[in-house]
């Protein structure tokens, strides 16, 4: 009897000791975080209530006289605070909400120092008045598209997170199930097997809805398709019918395995080789044509992804068995003489990765600098190209590819360059035209 009033007092003591040192520390704690982030959002000054006076200021102390300031793409901030850290000005910028915000903009010096530490690229210097223009499938908040019952997902609607991608597949079922009559379950069609199109698919059958989901190559073949033992920035997420799912800072060969855990627990049956062709209305409901075969849904969910089809070169040649268009390990090229077509992040990459095998690597860019990549890629590229390690041929073209060599057009000057593999580069060819043909209007976004 003694020995358990002894239990009973200690188990007592143990809970006033977590009570007072963590519970009530770490709601004091957030009581803090939540003023301090009202505190920084009244001292917010937007850009569009700047003066000309204040435009005059941020152009007078940026190095090149230009109106510069950062902006910030929310969707694709993962609030690590790196810009914030790496600010020089300390006033430009602050962590609102968990999400990098911009403060004040007239304290940036343009010195491009955030732009270049961001991590996912989602803070970016734009100069004032400019307005950056994207395509986009018309979509409302439901990601519900112009057709009643068509719904698009993923990175296609915007999304640049794998954690949002998957939210929103979650969000589209929940969505669809507000209005489902339980007499009548729905039949969901699913394309695309990546986060957002797996989080929609295992929703469905969280839900018990019959449910198909269609790729046209491998699940998650986003993933697969990143380069061996690249960085991923994942963020703790719900996945339907697997629970919590927590990757942290990791490698594509990390997060592959957590993908496949999903779909062995899941026991999710992916229907592969099947590349969409087709959506048509069909005695109030929907047939999907896919590589010839047809599924008839009441619900559509697209999550095709924004790359599409790799964009080719339209060169003889460009069919040899040594062209590629992603790189996924390069340590199968060690020691080769490799051509990069494209100016890109994926083709600064994928340079920087074939350098640190020994590949002798030239790089074919159509224009006179790399205007898309990042601060940070830029900076290494240049710096291998000082090195030796990499050839940069700016305001080239590529003429044709032979066994062996490239041959490459720079203004009026015809060379062939010495190379044992070709990697292209150039994007992709977006799902637009798919997505029009089938009667999804396609609309202009300022983002």
């Amino acid at each position: 009897m003694d020995v358990l009033m002894h239990f009973h007092g200690l188990r007592y003591v143990i809970g006033a000791f977590l009570l007072f040192v963590i519970v009530i520390p770490f709601i004091l704690w957030e009581i803090r975080k939540h003023r301090r982030a009202q505190r920084l959002a009244l001292r917010i000054i937007s850009v569009s209530k700047l003066t000309e006076a204040d435009i005059e200021s941020i152009r007078s102390r940026h190095p090149s006289g230009r109106r510069m300031y950062p902006r910030i793409n929310v969707s694709v901030c993962v609030g690590c605070g790196t810009c914030v850290i790496t600010c020089k000005a300390r006033k430009t910028l602050a962590l609102i909400g968990g999400k990098s915000t911009l403060l004040d903009p007239r304290t940036c010096d343009g010195c491009g120092e955030c732009e270049g530490a961001c991590p996912t690229g989602a803070n970016q210097l734009v100069e004032y008045g400019q307005k950056i223009k994207v395509r986009r499938p018309d979509i409302d908040l439901n990601y519900e598209s112009n057709i009643p019952g068509v719904y698009i997902i993923g990175t296609l609607s915007g999304a640049g997170l794998i954690k949002e991608t998957i939210n929103q597949g979650r969000a589209v079922l929940n969505h669809i199930m507000r209005g489902v009559d339980p007499r009548r379950l729905p039949q969901i069609v699913i394309v695309g097997a990546g986060p957002a199109g797996l989080s929609a698919f295992l929703s469905s059958k969280k839900f018990g809805l019959p449910a198909t989901c269609l790729e046209k190559e491998a699940a998650a073949n986003t993933i697969r398709n990143f380069p061996k033992k690249k960085i991923v920035m994942a963020e703790p997420v719900d996945m339907p019918l697997f629970g919590p799912l927590w990757v942290g800072d990791t490698t594509r060969e990390k997060l592959l395995e957590v993908w496949d855990r999903i779909l062995h627990k899941t026991e999710a049956r992916i229907t592969t080789g099947a590349n969409l062709e087709m959506i048509k209305p069909q005695d109030g409901r929907f047939l999907v044509t896919a590589s010839g075969r047809e599924y008839l849904g009441d619900k559509i969910i697209l999550a095709l992804g924004m790359r599409g089809e790799p964009r080719k070169l339209n060169v003889p040649g460009e069919k040899a068995p040594h062209v590629f268009y992603s790189l996924i390990d390069a340590a199968e090229f060690k020691g080769s003489d490799v051509a990069i077509v494209g100016g890109g992040d994926a083709s600064l990459e994928a340079a920087l990765a074939l350098a640190n095998q020994g590949c002798r690597i030239t790089l074919v860019v159509r224009d006179d600098g790399f205007p898309l990549a990042k601060a940070r890629n830029r900076e290494k590229i240049e710096a291998a190209r000082a090195r030796g390690v990499v050839d940069i041929r700016f305001q080239s073209v590529v003429k044709e590819i032979s066994p062996g060599t490239v041959r490459i057009a720079h203004l009026d000057k015809i060379e062939d360059v010495r190379n044992d593999f070709v990697f292209v580069m150039v994007g992709g060819e977006l799902p637009f035209p798919l997505l029009e043909k089938i009667g999804i209007r396609i609309v202009e976004k300022t983002v």
